[in-house]
Formats: C-alpha cells, sequence, structure tokens
C-alpha cells in the first residue's frame, strides 16, 4: 500500500496557522516604516502589542513588500536591535515565532534567512522502499465564476462575488491520486491565467509568492467523507460513487484574511493519508 505524505495538507499544512494570524492591533500609520537605513528607537514602535510582536510584524510586512526574498539572509539581531531601538532578545524572541512558524530558517555561523516558498505537495513512499515518488500536479482548469454559499462563507466574500477556480490533477508515482479545486477572488488576483500557473509548474503557493507577492499559510485541514461523481471517476481511473476522502483547507496570508479556499478529494483505494 502507497503512503502518501504531502506536505502541505498532510503536516495539517505546517501546524502553524493557529501561531501565524496575530491580532493586528497596531494601525499601520502608527508604525515607523521600515527602511534599510532606519535606526529609530523603540518610542517609534508604539501600540499594545509586546514590543517582539511588533518586531515580528515589521518583519513580515518587509518580507511581503519584497524587501527580502525568498533565501535572502536577514540582518543581524544587532542590526535589526538598532534599526527597531529594542533590545537584542527582543528581536531574537520575534525572530523565533518566525522561524517556528517556518517563515525563517537559522543556519549556524551563517545567519537567519527568509525560507524558500514550500511546494503545495510533498513526497509519497513506499513502506519499506527508501526512494521516495514524483508527486506532480496538473493543470486541468482555470476558468472565472462566482461564488457560492460554501466559497463564500470560507473566503469572507459575498455570495456571488466573481471568483477564479483553479482545478489541478495530483500524480503520485505517475499515478492519478486526487482532484484539488482551488477558489480565489477574482479581484484579489487579477492577471491569474493558465499561462501564469504553468510557469510555477501549477503550484499556487509559487504563484502568490512570485506573482502577486503574498506569502501564503493554510489553516489545519477538515476532512469528510465523500463520493466520486462521473468526472473525479473519470480522472482518478475510480467507479462512479467509489468512496474518496475530501480534505477541506482555507489559506491567507500572514497578516492578511483567508484568500483561497482548497478542496482535495483523494482515492481512498490505494493510499493511505497520513496527519
Amino acid at each position: 500500500m502507497l503512503h502518501c505524505d504531502l506536505v502541505s495538507y498532510i503536516r495539517l499544512d505546517w501546524t502553524v496557522w493557529r501561531r501565524w494570524r496575530i491580532k493586528r492591533t497596531i494601525p499601520p500609520s502608527q508604525i515607523v516604516a521600515m527602511s534599510a537605513s532606519s535606526s529609530r528607537p523603540a518610542a517609534e514602535l508604539p501600540g499594545r502589542q509586546p514590543l517582539y510582536a511588533q518586531v515580528r510584524e515589521r518583519i513580515v510586512q518587509g518580507i511581503e513588500q519584497g524587501e527580502w526574498d525568498a533565501g535572502e539572509a536577514l540582518p543581524s539581531e544587532f542590526e535589526l536591535a538598532d534599526r527597531f531601538g529594542v533590545s537584542q532578545g527582543t528581536v531574537r524572541k520575534g525572530l523565533d515565532s518566525l522561524v517556528g512558524e517556518g517563515v525563517l530558517l537559522r543556519r549556524q555561523g551563517l545567519g537567519t534567512f527568509i525560507a524558500q516558498v514550500d511546494d503545495d505537495w510533498g513526497k509519497a513512499e513506499l513502506p519499506g522502499v527508501e526512494r521516495a515518488l514524483d508527486t506532480s500536479l496538473e493543470l486541468l482548469a482555470c476558468a472565472r465564476g462566482n461564488a457560492g454559499e460554501e466559497a463564500a462563507a470560507a473566503l469572507g466574500l459575498r455570495r456571488g462575488m466573481a471568483l477564479l477556480t483553479v482545478k489541478r490533477l495530483v500524480r503520485v508515482g505517475g499515478e492519478p491520486f486526487a482532484v484539488i479545486e482551488s477558489y480565489v477572488a477574482a479581484d484579489r488576483f487579477d492577471g491569474l491565467d493558465a499561462r501564469r500557473i504553468k510557469q510555477a509548474n501549477c503550484n499556487l503557493r509559487t504563484v502568490w509568492w512570485r506573482e502577486f507577492g503574498l506569502r501564503v499559510v493554510s489553516s489545519s485541514p477538515q476532512f469528510r467523507a465523500g463520493v466520486a461523481g462521473r468526472e473525479e471517476a473519470r480522472l482518478l481511473g475510480v467507479d462512479v460513487d467509489s468512496p474518496l476522502l475530501e480534505v477541506a483547507r482555507i489559506a491567507g496570508g500572514l497578516t492578511s484574511a483567508p484568500v483561497e479556499w482548497s478542496v482535495l478529494r483523494c482515492r481512498t483505494d490505494r493510499y493511505v493519508y497520513r496527519v
């Protein structure tokens, strides 16, 4: 039996959503602008949040605004402390929270780096076999439509608002494993099309980051039982009404409301879904 370890869903989406979203109690106008040359005192980081949380938020904003790119090193803790006018310990605590969330990586003797954007899927393995099986994504459709009740509720939209639906097929070791339908607000991702998705190897996380400057993290998935309709049966190579596992998730930016709602429907006859 094939054991499929799909990181984006299986790691409970990195188990960080509950820590990732910090209520934004500081109006942007009250927060000192982050610039490479800034060395203003902590008095210019006002607000009811602890200082380390404010430092964390300013670093997140810098990442989303493109000040630091994936794989790039942050300034040292001493430089950041001087920049924000806080103690090195406060900076370290803010960085620790982002390291724990997978946004930053520490490399011994080298410093702290912006983590690369993880792809949507991990690797599948056969029990007792060390080599990993390739997981690939194939774009099936990118179409415009309107938000139904479930999608509107998940994304915080009004019913009937314009949506983009991205439909993909997941293959594990070359065999069809799952169908994913992802929904996003059309006005939020103006210009999104099949070409741009394919250029990112059908990885929406990469599209959001490279094309729209949005670092995305997902909530813990919700599971429910389902059955294959005619379309799913054809794509997955199973009989109509065969049991499927449905996995739904909501994804949002580091400092923003939900932006993507996805539903994965996967086979249960040959695969075990690990969490």
